[in-house]
Protein backbone atom coordinates (compact mmCIF):
# COMPACT_ATOMS: atom_id res chain seq x y z
CA UNK A 1 0.00 0.00 0.00
CA UNK A 2 1.17 3.59 -0.64
CA UNK A 3 1.05 3.81 3.45
CA UNK A 4 2.25 0.79 5.23
CA UNK A 5 -0.06 1.19 8.47
CA UNK A 6 -3.21 2.29 6.74
CA UNK A 7 -6.33 0.48 6.32
CA UNK A 8 -8.60 0.49 3.27
CA UNK A 9 -12.19 2.01 4.25
CA UNK A 10 -12.94 2.49 0.64
CA UNK A 11 -13.73 4.81 -2.32
CA UNK A 12 -14.77 8.63 -2.21
CA UNK A 13 -16.04 11.08 -4.32
CA UNK A 14 -13.25 12.84 -6.43
CA UNK A 15 -14.50 15.78 -7.37
CA UNK A 16 -14.68 18.46 -4.52
CA UNK A 17 -17.05 20.82 -3.89
CA UNK A 18 -16.62 24.31 -4.98
CA UNK A 19 -16.31 26.92 -1.92
CA UNK A 20 -16.74 30.70 -1.94
CA UNK A 21 -15.42 32.61 0.91
CA UNK A 22 -15.11 36.06 1.54
CA UNK A 23 -12.58 38.10 3.03
CA UNK A 24 -13.51 41.70 5.05
CA UNK A 25 -10.84 43.31 3.32
CA UNK A 26 -8.81 42.25 0.35
CA UNK A 27 -6.23 44.49 -1.71
CA UNK A 28 -3.32 44.79 -3.73
CA UNK A 29 0.08 45.16 -2.83
CA UNK A 30 3.46 45.77 -3.58
CA UNK A 31 6.52 43.99 -1.25
CA UNK A 32 9.81 42.87 -2.09
CA UNK A 33 9.02 44.21 -5.97
CA UNK A 34 6.55 41.70 -6.21
CA UNK A 35 2.76 42.28 -6.58
CA UNK A 36 0.71 40.75 -3.73
CA UNK A 37 -2.72 40.47 -2.58
CA UNK A 38 -3.62 41.07 1.63
CA UNK A 39 -6.31 39.71 2.95
CA UNK A 40 -7.43 41.42 6.26
CA UNK A 41 -9.92 39.95 8.75
CA UNK A 42 -11.06 42.03 11.13
CA UNK A 43 -12.38 40.54 14.82
CA UNK A 44 -13.95 41.83 18.27
CA UNK A 45 -14.66 38.06 19.21
CA UNK A 46 -12.12 35.29 18.81
CA UNK A 47 -12.87 32.24 16.09
CA UNK A 48 -11.76 28.68 16.96
CA UNK A 49 -12.02 28.22 13.39
CA UNK A 50 -9.92 31.27 12.77
CA UNK A 51 -6.86 29.52 11.44
CA UNK A 52 -8.63 26.98 8.96
CA UNK A 53 -10.51 30.25 7.81
CA UNK A 54 -7.50 31.80 6.78
CA UNK A 55 -6.19 28.82 4.83
CA UNK A 56 -9.24 28.75 2.90
CA UNK A 57 -9.39 32.13 1.68
CA UNK A 58 -5.68 32.10 1.57
CA UNK A 59 -5.56 29.17 -1.18
CA UNK A 60 -8.93 30.33 -3.42
CA UNK A 61 -7.26 33.50 -3.50
CA UNK A 62 -3.71 32.04 -4.50
CA UNK A 63 -5.62 30.22 -7.66
CA UNK A 64 -8.08 33.08 -8.47
CA UNK A 65 -5.44 35.90 -8.36
CA UNK A 66 -2.01 33.68 -9.46
CA UNK A 67 -0.02 35.28 -6.73
CA UNK A 68 0.89 35.27 -3.02
CA UNK A 69 -1.43 36.16 -0.53
CA UNK A 70 -0.70 36.91 3.36
CA UNK A 71 -3.46 36.34 5.67
CA UNK A 72 -3.99 38.57 8.66
CA UNK A 73 -6.33 39.53 11.71
CA UNK A 74 -6.82 41.89 13.34
CA UNK A 75 -8.18 41.61 16.80
CA UNK A 76 -10.03 44.37 18.44
CA UNK A 77 -10.58 43.46 21.61
CA UNK A 78 -8.21 41.69 24.27
CA UNK A 79 -9.55 38.14 24.60
CA UNK A 80 -8.20 34.68 25.59
CA UNK A 81 -7.19 31.62 23.20
CA UNK A 82 -6.89 33.80 20.06
CA UNK A 83 -5.90 30.85 17.89
CA UNK A 84 -1.73 31.84 17.34
CA UNK A 85 0.33 31.23 14.40
CA UNK A 86 1.36 28.47 12.41
CA UNK A 87 -1.87 25.97 12.08
CA UNK A 88 -0.62 22.81 12.07
CA UNK A 89 -2.10 19.73 11.07
CA UNK A 90 -0.49 16.42 11.69
CA UNK A 91 -1.12 12.90 11.96
CA UNK A 92 -1.70 10.68 15.14
CA UNK A 93 1.53 9.84 15.34
CA UNK A 94 2.96 13.57 15.31
CA UNK A 95 3.66 13.45 11.19
CA UNK A 96 3.40 17.08 10.17
CA UNK A 97 0.99 17.19 6.76
CA UNK A 98 0.45 21.22 6.62
CA UNK A 99 1.36 24.09 8.30
CA UNK A 100 0.45 27.47 7.71
CA UNK A 101 1.35 30.96 8.79
CA UNK A 102 -0.42 34.05 9.04
CA UNK A 103 -0.23 37.13 11.19
CA UNK A 104 -1.99 38.45 13.87
CA UNK A 105 -2.53 41.96 14.69
CA UNK A 106 -3.75 42.64 18.24
CA UNK A 107 -4.81 46.08 19.01
CA UNK A 108 -3.90 46.56 22.31
CA UNK A 109 -0.26 45.23 21.62
CA UNK A 110 0.65 48.05 19.26
CA UNK A 111 1.36 51.43 20.40
CA UNK A 112 -1.37 54.39 19.46
CA UNK A 113 2.55 56.44 18.30
CA UNK A 114 2.84 53.97 16.08
CA UNK A 115 -0.68 54.27 14.10
CA UNK A 116 -0.24 57.94 14.67
CA UNK A 117 2.81 57.79 12.50
CA UNK A 118 1.46 55.67 10.11
CA UNK A 119 -0.21 58.63 8.73
CA UNK A 120 -3.29 56.20 7.58
CA UNK A 121 -6.72 58.33 8.72
CA UNK A 122 -8.55 55.28 8.20
CA UNK A 123 -6.99 53.58 10.98
CA UNK A 124 -7.32 56.47 13.52
CA UNK A 125 -10.67 55.42 15.07
CA UNK A 126 -9.02 52.31 16.24
CA UNK A 127 -6.66 54.45 18.35
CA UNK A 128 -8.52 54.11 21.62
CA UNK A 129 -8.03 50.25 21.20
CA UNK A 130 -4.20 50.60 20.95
CA UNK A 131 -1.48 50.01 23.30
CA UNK A 132 -1.45 53.54 25.17
CA UNK A 133 -4.46 54.56 23.34
CA UNK A 134 -6.31 54.81 26.36
CA UNK A 135 -5.59 58.53 26.92
CA UNK A 136 -7.36 61.82 26.50
CA UNK A 137 -4.56 63.55 24.64
CA UNK A 138 -4.72 60.53 21.86
CA UNK A 139 -8.10 61.14 21.50
CA UNK A 140 -7.54 64.63 20.44
CA UNK A 141 -4.48 64.12 18.29
CA UNK A 142 -7.23 61.20 16.50
CA UNK A 143 -9.89 63.75 16.46
CA UNK A 144 -7.32 66.77 15.23
CA UNK A 145 -6.49 64.60 12.52
CA UNK A 146 -9.42 63.30 11.02
CA UNK A 147 -11.11 66.44 11.29
CA UNK A 148 -8.16 67.95 9.05
CA UNK A 149 -9.18 65.13 6.61
CA UNK A 150 -13.09 66.22 6.95
CA UNK A 151 -13.61 62.36 6.70
CA UNK A 152 -16.49 62.85 9.25
CA UNK A 153 -17.71 59.52 8.74
CA UNK A 154 -14.16 58.23 10.69
CA UNK A 155 -14.92 60.93 13.56
CA UNK A 156 -18.57 59.03 13.91
CA UNK A 157 -16.54 55.96 14.55
CA UNK A 158 -14.18 56.94 16.25
CA UNK A 159 -16.58 58.59 19.21
CA UNK A 160 -18.34 55.08 18.96
CA UNK A 161 -14.91 53.03 19.90
CA UNK A 162 -13.97 55.27 22.49
CA UNK A 163 -16.95 55.00 24.48
CA UNK A 164 -15.97 50.98 24.32
CA UNK A 165 -12.94 52.12 26.20
CA UNK A 166 -13.50 55.24 28.46
CA UNK A 167 -15.90 53.74 31.04
CA UNK A 168 -15.34 56.12 33.45
CA UNK A 169 -17.65 59.10 34.34
CA UNK A 170 -15.21 61.51 33.91
CA UNK A 171 -13.93 60.20 30.57
CA UNK A 172 -17.90 59.91 29.36
CA UNK A 173 -18.23 63.80 30.18
CA UNK A 174 -14.37 64.32 28.29
CA UNK A 175 -15.84 62.69 25.10
CA UNK A 176 -18.51 64.49 25.37
CA UNK A 177 -17.32 67.92 25.56
CA UNK A 178 -14.72 66.81 22.82
CA UNK A 179 -17.30 65.22 20.22
CA UNK A 180 -19.78 68.53 21.15
CA UNK A 181 -18.01 70.84 19.63
CA UNK A 182 -18.38 69.06 15.70
CA UNK A 183 -22.23 67.84 16.33
CA UNK A 184 -23.57 70.32 14.00
CA UNK A 185 -20.89 69.79 11.58
CA UNK A 186 -21.67 66.06 11.68
CA UNK A 187 -25.58 66.65 11.66
CA UNK A 188 -25.00 68.43 7.97
CA UNK A 189 -24.24 64.88 6.34
CA UNK A 190 -26.37 62.46 8.84
CA UNK A 191 -28.18 62.68 11.86
CA UNK A 192 -25.24 61.86 14.15
CA UNK A 193 -26.05 59.11 17.25
CA UNK A 194 -23.60 58.73 20.38
CA UNK A 195 -24.69 54.80 20.56
CA UNK A 196 -22.24 54.17 23.25
CA UNK A 197 -23.51 56.99 25.47
CA UNK A 198 -27.19 57.34 24.41
CA UNK A 199 -27.73 53.95 23.09
CA UNK A 200 -26.25 51.07 23.87
CA UNK A 201 -25.59 52.23 27.72
CA UNK A 202 -29.13 53.90 27.78
CA UNK A 203 -30.30 50.35 26.44
CA UNK A 204 -29.40 48.28 29.11
CA UNK A 205 -29.45 50.60 31.62
CA UNK A 206 -33.05 50.70 30.89
CA UNK A 207 -33.58 47.18 30.42
CA UNK A 208 -32.30 46.86 34.15
CA UNK A 209 -34.19 49.20 35.50
CA UNK A 210 -37.45 47.56 33.72
CA UNK A 211 -35.88 44.18 35.28
CA UNK A 212 -36.48 45.37 38.99
CA UNK A 213 -40.02 45.39 38.13
CA UNK A 214 -40.52 42.57 35.45
CA UNK A 215 -37.82 40.29 36.15
CA UNK A 216 -34.15 40.91 35.37
CA UNK A 217 -33.80 38.03 32.80
CA UNK A 218 -36.77 39.96 31.10
CA UNK A 219 -34.77 43.52 31.58
CA UNK A 220 -31.49 42.83 30.18
CA UNK A 221 -33.13 41.37 27.20
CA UNK A 222 -35.04 44.39 26.65
CA UNK A 223 -31.30 46.21 27.24
CA UNK A 224 -29.76 43.97 24.51
CA UNK A 225 -32.63 44.43 22.34
CA UNK A 226 -32.30 47.92 22.67
CA UNK A 227 -28.56 48.00 22.32
CA UNK A 228 -29.50 46.04 18.90
CA UNK A 229 -31.43 48.38 17.26
CA UNK A 230 -28.51 51.31 18.46
CA UNK A 231 -26.10 49.35 16.46
CA UNK A 232 -28.79 48.67 13.26
CA UNK A 233 -29.54 52.80 12.91
CA UNK A 234 -26.41 54.41 13.37
CA UNK A 235 -25.28 51.37 10.86
CA UNK A 236 -28.06 52.78 8.55
CA UNK A 237 -27.38 56.56 9.48
CA UNK A 238 -23.64 55.94 8.07
CA UNK A 239 -25.01 54.30 5.16
CA UNK A 240 -27.48 56.80 4.16
CA UNK A 241 -25.13 59.32 3.95
CA UNK A 242 -21.80 57.11 2.08
CA UNK A 243 -24.39 54.94 -0.18
CA UNK A 244 -27.70 56.65 -0.42
CA UNK A 245 -29.12 54.48 -3.31
CA UNK A 246 -28.02 51.16 -0.20
CA UNK A 247 -30.11 52.22 2.55
CA UNK A 248 -33.21 50.10 2.16
CA UNK A 249 -31.60 47.34 1.46
CA UNK A 250 -28.87 47.51 4.17
CA UNK A 251 -31.95 48.44 6.88
CA UNK A 252 -33.48 44.97 5.84
CA UNK A 253 -30.09 43.17 5.73
CA UNK A 254 -29.95 44.44 9.63
CA UNK A 255 -33.09 42.75 10.54
CA UNK A 256 -31.91 39.64 10.46
CA UNK A 257 -28.47 40.42 12.64
CA UNK A 258 -29.31 39.62 16.45
CA UNK A 259 -25.63 39.48 17.60
CA UNK A 260 -23.90 42.73 19.07
CA UNK A 261 -20.48 41.73 18.54
CA UNK A 262 -21.31 41.69 14.65
CA UNK A 263 -23.15 44.40 14.30
CA UNK A 264 -20.37 46.18 16.01
CA UNK A 265 -17.89 44.83 13.09
CA UNK A 266 -19.96 45.57 10.03
CA UNK A 267 -20.00 49.60 11.66
CA UNK A 268 -16.30 49.43 11.64
CA UNK A 269 -16.02 48.33 7.99
CA UNK A 270 -19.08 49.82 6.53
CA UNK A 271 -17.75 52.95 7.78
CA UNK A 272 -14.39 52.50 6.13
CA UNK A 273 -15.78 50.85 2.91
CA UNK A 274 -14.27 52.76 -0.13
CA UNK A 275 -17.44 52.59 -1.93
CA UNK A 276 -20.68 50.81 -2.23
CA UNK A 277 -19.47 46.97 -3.31
CA UNK A 278 -16.88 46.67 -0.12
CA UNK A 279 -19.99 48.10 2.01
CA UNK A 280 -22.17 46.08 0.05
CA UNK A 281 -20.18 43.03 0.84
CA UNK A 282 -19.68 43.82 4.53
CA UNK A 283 -22.72 43.20 5.02
CA UNK A 284 -23.20 40.37 3.19
CA UNK A 285 -20.58 38.64 4.72
CA UNK A 286 -22.17 39.38 8.38
CA UNK A 287 -25.85 37.59 7.47
CA UNK A 288 -23.93 34.86 5.39
CA UNK A 289 -22.00 33.64 8.40
CA UNK A 290 -25.18 34.12 10.54
CA UNK A 291 -26.70 31.55 7.95
CA UNK A 292 -23.82 29.20 8.12
CA UNK A 293 -23.53 28.76 11.96
CA UNK A 294 -28.09 28.24 12.03
CA UNK A 295 -26.97 25.42 9.59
Amino acid sequence: MVIDEARYLGDMATELKNWTRHADVAMSIELFGEKMVLDLEIQSTQDDTMGQRLLEYNVLATREHNCRVISCVIYLREEENIVESPLIWALPNGIEILRFRFINYKMWEIPATKILESGLVGLYPLLPLAEEGKQHQIIDQMVDHIVAAKQWHLLSLGHVIAGLVFTEETDHEFLQRRFAVFKSILEESWVYQDIEKKGLEKGIKQGLEQGREQGLEQGLEQGREQALESYRQTISQIVEARFPTMTDWVHQQLLTLTDLATLQKVSVLVSLAKNSDEARLAVLNAVESKQSIQH
